[in-house]
């Protein structure tokens, strides 16, 4: 088997904490290793990244390769790099790094996701990439919908992933707020697995799929610890319509999807999907790729 462990977050881009009682719509991590399965349910980002940081930190101390996948996008459509004017890294890891520069999440939630977003679009085109916000919220550079002000692509850059035009469902990453957006959850989530990658205890024996691994069957070394960090989306598995609180089941039955596939020597195929040739190089050094996606 690839992995001794595995750890699914279902995430939220909310702006105040969640209710003190588990809940929908907001945080809960799902944890699958040799001591059984849990769930637990955070009401903020914070909490449950020191929890994640904690638990990588525990598998690695013990040995254990591990899988940890947060549900929201790892990267955006090719190109944002270079609109951005960023220079000196890979393109997936400027990104990131710029990111982490402008975003501030504090641990009540509170964030400038929208202010980020505004400032990225009057560096690129204005309005749009990004787009979807409060009408409070709305400005020159951000709007609450692209309908007569914008259409894609903008400064060449389009509108979907490789990977999410091959996933029915997901919606693109630059939308930042409405029913189904995941823009809110990346721009607030991608410098969180920035820290947690490039966290000191567990740096050296970190990497993120396909960014630093690139396509292949065997992501991780034969041996020693490791913690492979891969995007998800809880939508390829099934959610019984009766379960109480289906994020919670999201994250359970995706670490069981990852553990069954990888029992059944079928998950290393995941992480190297039969992609064409400008596609793999574009998802490896800048989009990224959703783990379960079978190409178009």
């Amino acid at each position: 088997m690839l992995f001794d462990a595995y750890v699914m977050i279902d995430w939220s881009g909310g702006r105040t904490l969640g209710p003190s009682r588990p809940a929908k719509d907001n945080i809960w991590v799902g944890d699958l290793g040799v001591e059984g399965a849990c769930q637990r349910y955070f009401r903020g980002r914070h909490a449950a990244t020191e929890h994640v940081r904690a638990r990588l930190a525990e598998y690695v101390d013990r040995g254990a390769r591990v899988l940890v996948g947060f549900d929201f996008p790892y990267g955006y459509p090719a190109g944002l790099s270079r609109a951005l004017a960023l220079d000196g890294v890979a393109p997936w890891r400027a990104v990131w790094d710029e990111l982490g520069r402008l975003v501030h999440d504090d641990v009540m939630n509170v964030n400038n996701r929208f202010d980020v977003a505004a400032e990225l679009n009057s560096r690129i085109a204005g309005p749009g990439p990004f787009w979807g916000c409060p009408p409070s919220e709305a400005n020159t550079w951000l709007t609450p919908s692209t309908k007569g002000l914008f259409s894609f692509p903008v400064k060449g850059l389009a509108r979907l992933r490789a990977t999410e035009a091959a996933m029915p469902g997901v919606q693109e990453t630059w939308k930042l707020y409405g029913a189904g957006s995941v823009g809110s959850q990346a721009m607030l989530g991608i410098p969180r697995v920035r820290d947690l990658r490039d966290d000191p205890a567990i740096e050296a024996v970190s990497g993120v799929w396909p960014f630093e691994t690139g396509f292949t069957e065997q992501p991780i070394p034969p041996k020693g610890p490791f913690v492979l960090h891969a995007e998800i989306w809880p939508g390829i598995v099934d959610v019984p319509a009766d379960a109480p609180i289906r994020d919670q089941a999201q994250v359970r039955l995706m670490c069981e999807w990852a553990a069954r596939h990888d029992a059944a020597g079928t998950l290393g195929a995941w992480f190297a999907p039969a992609l064409d040739p400008a596609t793999a190089v574009a998802a490896s050094s800048e989009e990224g790729w959703i783990l379960g996606c079978e190409p178009a």
